[in-house]
């Protein structure tokens, strides 16, 4: 049986673990992201060190390409959603109330979704 679980745009409690620590964050939905991105900040205090990173991916900013660091974190998750050794980025957001990341498609990849644009939800289905 299908489950549908409608989650907002913007996420005010996404789960992420590190071998230290597990931290509550807010992240923005970005369904054009290849990968997850996490600010360093958050990615230290869950027990990584970006700085020391061997996989660098380019992304493109405003700025033009840059170079970032590439981890797996252990496990990302909200409300019902798991999931485990999950590729992200190090990258920090432009400044955004409470908003530390966007989940990206190394996340969403595993569900089927529905985006409605209309009410700005996202259906898991």
């Amino acid at each position: 049986m299908k489950q549908r679980l409608e989650i907002p745009l913007i996420l005010r409690r996404v789960r992420v673990d590190g071998p230290d620590a597990l931290r509550e964050i807010g992240m923005i939905l970005d369904t054009g992201a290849m990968y997850t991105a996490i600010s360093w900040d958050i990615v230290k205090d869950i027990g990584y060190d970006p700085a020391v990173a061997l996989d660098r991916v380019p992304i493109i900013t405003a700025n033009g390409v840059i170079e970032v660091p590439k981890i797996k974190v252990i496990e990302i998750g909200f409300k019902e959603l798991y999931v485990e050794d999950v590729e992200v980025i190090c990258h920090d957001i432009p400044e955004i109330a409470e908003i530390e990341g966007l989940l990206g498609l190394s996340f969403l990849k595993y569900f089927k979704i529905c985006l409605d644009f209309k009410t700005n939800i996202l259906e898991i289905l």
